[in-house]
């Protein structure tokens, strides 16, 4: 899908197979709209941490949308740089767990790292389950 222009904000959505592969061209995707917006690189580094968690739990804890795909989604906003990714939804509402593993755990940290790293991350389980972060850069 080309990039959408509205009122002078940058906005992208993508729709992409409902598999693990998925993850790399989301993220090369993101760098492609950072880049063209001119954002900094620090933006793109805290952007891609967030956009990867998102894609992941999508995959791992959601299903597919009609059509076996999800979506995301980049908006430039005065606020930020928003983040979306849609699945076809879940049986739980996606929140931040407390970690009493090891250092060294494989997983569970990834929505306390959207936490961390974002000014805003809500969810929206209305259709399918949309998970929306802002980034202030």
């Amino acid at each position: 899908m080309p990039p959408v222009v509205t009122s002078g904000q940058a906005k992208e959505e993508h729709r992409l197979p409902f598999a693990p592969p998925s993850t790399v061209k989301a993220r090369n995707l993101l760098d492609d709209f950072v880049r063209a917006a001119s954002l900094s690189h620090r933006c793109q580094q805290e952007a891609t941490i967030v956009l990867g968690e998102l894609v992941s739990n999508a995959l791992d804890h959601g299903s597919p949308m009609p059509g076996d795909c999800f979506t995301v989604e980049f908006s430039r906003t005065p606020e930020g740089l928003t983040l979306c990714v849609t699945d076809g939804g879940s049986h739980a509402a996606p929140r931040v767990r407390v970690v009493n593993a090891g250092p060294y755990a494989a997983r569970g940290r990834g929505l306390a790292m959207v936490q961390a790293l974002c000014a805003e991350w809500k969810v929206d389980q209305e259709t399918g389950t949309r998970v929306m972060a802002t980034l202030s850069c």
